[in-house]
């Protein structure tokens, strides 16, 4: 990971070089191991390309499990209705997420079932900064992605600025400005050279997609757990590619149809506390763009972001709708008697990603069949 020369992001004055890449790669320390792992795990990071888990897997495989072998598995089910039922699927007794990974499946399908099994019941090891060096690896593994080849990013970055660099670079001086370990880890260059490269990326696929503030915010886990800026990049872009495409659109439809959603999802478990936020003139609207636009990153610390996102990126980065809502409902007390909520809404307090994931998995039920469907689409 490129880091920063002092405690602060450094404004970019000119488009940063691809010069930096490889030797600054090369000749960084390697990310500290915070979790012993066996022989063969490590081993086995180091020859993610050969992976079963990422060689094997397909998309509609990996988002099907939240309801086990009994459910079919096709693309219009890729997130199927009990989302959160596969704390019923318990694995073999003695599974870790390390000997999980550390030899090849015997059953493909249940190995991924087991791994988000692990992720939501234990999760995965970190010192208190976030640092694991098990969890860029496992997110490659989630979101079925080899290696991407150093000299494609690069020549990405070599053709220079692309039509959205102005409001990148309006952007990414800010970007978790307040966070230290953020801003001691990346730098703004990197962040730079990241987010123009995906401008690229997208105009060479004619995909209908341009750069849209709150792309730097989810930009910068990516950019945080990586061992490099390659496979941040490569991540990213599967991500938001996969994952949600309607939110990087011009018109940033998947965004304002994730709002509504957070109105629906509130009004049908919490009738309550929507009509006092109602009686307010409240709607997610204005209080909820930040959360949905970034999916959650945009609320400190960020070492529970991560832990967040590693449930979002295990069953489908369409939950974040319902860790809002979860949010919300951790603040219940506090909104009912508050004469303007908005003041509590301005900021949401800090991140409890045990906490919000919990109260979202128990929500996954109360929401109807015909809502979570529309939940499970609302940012293609």
């Amino acid at each position: 990971m490129l880091n920063s020369s002092g405690p602060e992001l450094r404004r970019v004055k000119k488009f940063p070089s691809s010069s930096v890449l490889e030797s600054e790669y090369h000749n960084s320390a390697p990310p500290p191991v915070i979790l012993s792992t066996t022989q063969s795990a490590s081993r086995s990071l180091a020859n993610i390309t050969n992976h079963p888990l990422i060689q094997k897997r397909s998309r509609s495989q990996s988002q099907s499990q939240f309801d086990g072998p009994k459910y079919p598995v096709n693309n219009n089910q890729r997130y199927a209705r009990k989302a959160a039922s596969s704390a019923q699927l318990a694995p073999k007794p003695n599974a870790t997420i390390e000997s999980l990974i550390s030899r090849p499946p015997a059953n493909l399908v249940e190995a991924l079932q087991d791994l988000r099994y692990l992720i939501l019941t234990e999760g995965i090891q970190a010192d208190n900064d976030g640092n694991s060096p098990l969890r860029i690896y496992i997110w490659s593994i989630l979101l079925g992605i080899s290696p991407m080849r150093t000299s494609d990013y690069v020549s990405l970055v070599r053709r220079g600025a692309s039509s959205s660099y102005s409001k990148i670079r309006n952007d990414t001086f800010r970007t978790l400005a307040t966070d230290p370990l953020f801003r001691r880890r990346v730098s703004e260059a990197s962040l730079i050279r990241l987010l123009n490269a995906f401008q690229w990326k997208m105009r060479d696929s004619g995909t209908d997609a341009q750069y849209v503030q709150g792309m730097n915010v989810i930009a910068a886990p990516f950019l945080y757990a990586a061992r490099s800026e390659v496979e941040a990049f490569s991540l990213f872009a599967v991500f938001i590619q996969r994952e949600c495409p309607g939110y990087v659109k011009p018109t940033m439809e998947g965004v304002h149809r994730g709002l509504k959603l957070v109105d629906q999802c509130l009004e049908t478990v919490d009738p309550k506390l929507y009509a006092h936020l109602k009686s307010k003139f409240l709607s997610a609207e204005l209080y909820a763009f930040p959360s949905v636009l970034t999916l959650s990153a945009c609320t400190p610390p960020l070492p529970e972001v991560l832990k967040l996102w590693d449930f979002l990126l295990a069953y489908g980065a369409h939950l974040n709708i319902l860790c809002v809502v979860a949010q919300l409902l951790l603040m219940r007390d506090e909104l009912l008697v508050a004469q303007s909520p908005m003041k509590l809404l301005r900021q949401f307090p800090p991140l409890n990603a045990k906490m919000i994931v919990s109260v979202a998995v128990s929500l996954v039920r109360k929401i109807p069949e015909e809502l979570f469907e529309v939940l499970v689409n609302h940012a293609r």
